[in-house]
């Protein structure tokens, strides 16, 4: 049972993997590369969307961000998770036809449509605890593995290249695990789920590996996502409960950190990304232009030198009378260390050689063939530049043509060749990472080319961007070479000349700083995040672990058995938080103790008070019984007998009322009700006053109860009834507490700044440790409760509160149990000189 309960919940625990959060990871990575290294994505494959690259990773950056923002936060309204799926889904809806689609890429085809699908599906799924991240992974592998052993040179084409003599083995291990997952999901064995994961991260590794070495970016983001979640996936054993301090703490910092960090980053790349552009357009077209003049220049200066031969004079003459060996001299120096041309020849009207250089000179006879004698016939007067050509020794040439007036209606023609060879020699004005190209319009012929391509041949830029386009004076414009990458392709036609100049370079190599600044940007985007993590967790686990303690605190608050206290570690919130929690546990803890006192004083008393109450309503009960039994039968009652019967119920009424005054004048000093009438008296007749009262009620102890005054009177502005009941208390406690015969003495004295009050005993005495709660309501000390003497045990509260009204103070002192006690009270002097 307990075997099938466990099986039930790992498959229940790897059910609820859900689709969307590949689809974040997914979005994340594709729309970063798309955004910070959008000319990785130059390829004819992603011919569709690179004009507006940047714009769909964007979107893929932005939807993926907001449905990760709902993932985290599901409190959060629920269009933020709605409108983060619609945009991912727009993304790779887009990238799917345009990617997959249109080029034919089966891998792509498969993987993005089940997204799109189990996406859309996910939501009402979800309803049931079901996510369909397993079903995502099944399908696929499902999918791979029939078209693999299908078509395998459609995988091999277009990134798997590595697994090419394998990719049917790779098919049908995809087929097979593909099978294993589904079963395992069908029969909800868990066992087998991850058994097939297993073997298909191992897979979807290989794949990625096969991928990066093509520098696909998507691809290798998409299996890279694939490894992990299948390694994650099959080793997973129970998912992370999402909430707590420590999880507030770990999506903030990495929100706050990481995609900050990527907004400012892609920013950056863009501006970056468009400088670079502009400065590579900008170059491109210095390039051309520097080319461009160089041969607009050196085919003027080659133009300039032939006329200036062609005029002179003294060539001319040199020329009518067949001088040789001056017509040589002068074609030697045309193509000597300080001339420009590579040979030099003369020709008559028939095109017949009448003189050549000397390093042309094995070549001899008629070249009326040759286009450009043919153009020069033709021209008249004019310098003609002609198509290139390989002459009868193969040597590639271009030359120009001026016609030479000898008069007499005779004509000669002077040629000067410039070698191809020597031109391509010439360092070019670019930089290395461009390929210059220079071509005759005409023909198409290939003049010149950085990579010492081979001459006369067509010129590869034609074919690159469309003979059209290069017959436009100047422009720019972007192409695909054989290899399917991008290139900035710049031209320009050269002044004078029927040549163009064409320079283009790579997009990728162009822009590599601003891949690797975009690199960088991740690299420390990702690191940043791991760091914030790192500590989020630390701090948080902090935070928790002392808010940990503080939930545990409250959990054992206010119990009698354990006084907790929450250790205050640092100097911040929580600190003064388990502070003030420490004195409110405190405060708790002695409320708590006062009100376990309070309960027990209560009980205490009301014990007491229904004890003593009894006491006098016992014998007043049984006399009024007596009395009216008496009196129902008929039978009188001696007049001595009955002034004892009255007396007795008078006492005991007496007592009553005691009791009952007490218990008022507590209730009173509980409610702050108890105040003062002060008015002019004398203390010492007050004092007689009282001992006579007691003597009189209580005869028995008459003989024991002395008196001692001062000779003059002590008047002061005192409340009269309260001192009187103050010296009554203390009276009737020490005669309570003494044994018969035992002296009680009230002393009456008259000091400098006050007057002072002493009654002593030599009764039972009080104990030391009892002093101090002496005057506590109900409070008995200890031989004072065994020696029962009556009382509720408030009189000796009132009086502290009596004396304390009058700002005076009393105290108690007694040298221990058996040795009597001395009550001693003070009141101001000032009260006494105010009423003189």
């Amino acid at each position: 049972m307990g075997a099938g309960c466990a099986r039930v919940r790992a498959v229940e625990l790897l059910e609820r993997a859900r689709v969307e959060w590949f689809a974040v990871a997914v979005g994340l990575m594709v729309g970063t590369s798309m955004v910070f290294v959008p000319y990785e994505f130059g390829s004819t494959l992603f011919q569709y969307i690179y004009p507006h690259v940047r714009l769909l990773g964007s979107l893929f950056l932005v939807g993926a961000g907001l449905m990760l923002i709902a993932l985290m936060y599901p409190a959060w309204p629920s269009f933020v998770g709605w409108m983060g799926r619609a945009l991912v889904l727009a993304a790779v809806a887009v990238y799917w036809w345009a990617v997959c689609i249109l080029p034919v890429s089966l891998t792509g085809t498969v993987v993005y449509l089940f997204l799109m699908v189990l996406l859309v599906m996910e939501p009402r799924t979800l309803r049931r605890g079901q996510g369909q991240l397993l079903v995502f992974l099944a399908c696929v592998a499902l999918c791979f593995g029939p078209l693999m052993l299908w078509a395998p040179q459609d995988f091999v084409r277009f990134a798997l290249a590595s697994i090419g003599p394998y990719v049917r083995w790779v098919g049908g291990l995809f087929l097979l695990l593909g099978t294993l997952l589904a079963v395992g999901l069908w029969r909800r064995e868990p066992l087998s789920c991850r058994v097939a994961l297993g073997g298909l991260s191992l897979l979807f590794l290989h794949m990625t590996v096969a991928v990066v070495s093509r520098r696909s970016w998507s691809g290798m983001s998409v299996y890279a996502v694939l490894t992990a979640v299948c390694v994650l996936l099959a080793g997973v054993r129970r998912w992370p409960v999402l909430v707590g301090v420590r999880w507030r703490l770990f999506r903030g910092m990495a929100l706050a950190s990481v995609l900050p960090i990527l907004g400012v980053g892609a920013v950056a790349s863009y501006l970056a990304q468009k400088a670079l552009e502009a400065e590579l357009h900008g170059k491109t077209r210095q390039t051309v232009a520097a080319e461009s003049a160089w041969l607009e220049q050196t085919a003027a200066m080659a133009s300039s030198m032939l006329q200036v031969y062609s005029q002179g004079p003294a060539f001319i003459a040199q020329v009518r009378a067949g001088n040789r060996e001056g017509i040589r001299e002068r074609l030697a120096m045309l193509e000597g260390p300080s001339g420009l041309f590579d040979a030099a020849w003369l020709l008559d009207e028939t095109g017949d050689t009448l003189m050549t250089s000397a390093r042309f000179n094995r070549v001899q006879g008629n070249f009326a063939y040759r286009a450009y004698f043919q153009e020069a016939m033709k021209g008249g007067a004019r310098v003609l530049l002609s198509r290139p050509f390989l002459s009868r020794a193969n040597l590639p040439f271009v030359v120009i043509t001026v016609p030479m007036d000898l008069g007499a209606g005779r004509r000669t023609f002077l040629v000067g060749a410039l070698s191809l060879e020597r031109l391509g020699l010439q360092p070019a004005l670019a930089s290395p990472d461009y390929h210059v190209e220079i071509f005759d319009r005409r023909d198409g012929s290939l003049l010149r080319e950085t990579d010492r391509g081979s001459v006369l041949a067509r010129a590869p830029a034609l074919d690159l961007v469309g003979a059209d386009a290069l017959t436009r004076p100047q422009g720019l414009t972007e192409a695909f070479d054989d290899s399917g990458h991008r290139l900035v392709v710049a031209h320009t036609q050269v002044a004078g000349t029927p040549w163009t100049v064409v320079v283009t370079a790579r997009l990728r190599e162009s822009f590599a700083p601003v891949t690797r600044m975009g690199a960088w940007v991740v690299a420390i985007a990702l690191l940043a995040g791991a760091i914030s993590l790192v500590l989020s967790h630390w701090v948080g686990r902090d935070v928790a672990q002392r808010l940990e303690t503080l939930r545990d605190g409250f959990a054992v608050l206010g119990t009698p058995s354990l006084e907790r206290r929450v250790p205050a570690r640092g100097d911040d919130e929580i600190a003064q938080l388990a502070l003030g929690f420490n004195d409110m546990a405190a405060r708790i803890d002695r409320t708590q103790k006062e009100l376990r006192e309070a309960i027990a004083i209560r009980d205490q008393f009301l014990s007491m008070a229904s004890h003593e109450l009894r006491t006098p309503l016992t014998p007043l009960k049984a006399t009024l019984d007596l009395l009216v039994r008496q009196l129902g039968a008929g039978q009188g009652m001696n007049p001595e007998r009955q002034r004892d019967t009255i007396a007795r119920l008078n006492r005991q009424v007496d007592r009553l009322t005691r009791l009952i005054g007490d218990m008022l004048d507590v209730s009173r000093l509980q409610s702050g009700r108890f105040t003062l009438t002060v008015a002019p008296m004398d203390v010492a007749a007050l004092a007689r006053e009282v001992v006579e009262r007691i003597q009189v009620t209580r005869p028995e102890r008459a003989a024991q109860l002395s008196l001692e005054l001062p000779t003059s009177p002590l008047v002061g502005r005192w409340d009269e009834q309260r001192l009187d009941q103050l010296l009554t208390n203390l009276v009737e406690n020490a005669l309570r507490y003494s044994p018969p015969e035992t002296p009680v003495v009230v002393r009456v004295f008259e000091e400098a700044d006050a007057v002072r009050v002493e009654v002593e005993d030599r009764g039972i005495g009080i104990p030391a440790e009892s002093l101090s709660q002496l005057f506590t309501p109900f409070f008995r000390a200890r031989n004072a409760a065994e020696h029962y003497a009556g009382g509720l045990g408030l009189g000796l509260a009132i009086c502290r509160e009596i004396v304390e009204r009058h700002e005076g103070r009393i105290q108690a002192s007694s040298e221990g149990p058996g040795k009597g006690t001395c009550f001693t009270v003070t009141l101001p002097r000032s009260a006494v000189a105010e009423a003189a």
